[in-house]
């Protein structure tokens, strides 16, 4: 997704919460990093607060890691030339959130995450995961299963 896209997003989903149009228009690097991590974490976590913390500290993780993007937003929409990062950024479905109530939320955990006292992480460091329906990718077999909250398996370097 390019920074247009996600602006765009970004203005559907301040629609859909009741903010001004301006409120988005011409945001700053910064708020591009705070609506990115707010859709991956309505997009990856699913419902509940700890579970969208995860995905949240995920995303943080994989930002302070020398081997990840040094934004919050690259790593959201980062391609890494084998795929997406996160499966919701590259599907080709529409982007904006269906369920206001959820990215309110969403968006709430995102901006105490950003904040100077973020909440502790919930995943230990982790800076993998996937679904807990799906059967582990080839990738975990060398990493360390860090937990499982919500509906998705979370790993660490071992």
């Amino acid at each position: 997704m390019k920074r247009g896209r996600i602006a765009a997003v970004a203005l559907a989903c301040a629609l859909a919460l009741g903010r001004p149009a301006d409120s988005v228009a011409g945001s700053a690097v910064n708020e591009l990093d705070l609506w990115a991590l707010a859709l991956n974490i309505y997009h990856e976590a699913g419902a509940g607060r700890q579970a969208m913390l995860a995905v949240g500290w995920l995303t943080l993780n994989r930002r302070a890691d020398p081997a990840f993007p040094d934004t919050v937003y690259e790593v959201v929409f980062d391609a890494n030339g084998v795929g997406c990062a996160f499966d919701w950024t590259c599907d080709e479905k529409d982007d904006r959130p269906r369920d206001a109530r959820r990215f309110a939320l969403a968006l709430e955990v995102a901006k105490e995450l950003l904040s100077s006292a973020p909440p502790p992480d919930p995943t230990g460091g982790a800076l993998f995961m996937h679904a807990a329906s799906r059967t582990p990718p080839a990738y975990t077999k060398k990493l360390r299963r860090a937990a499982v909250i919500g509906q998705n398996v979370f790993y660490r370097r071992t």
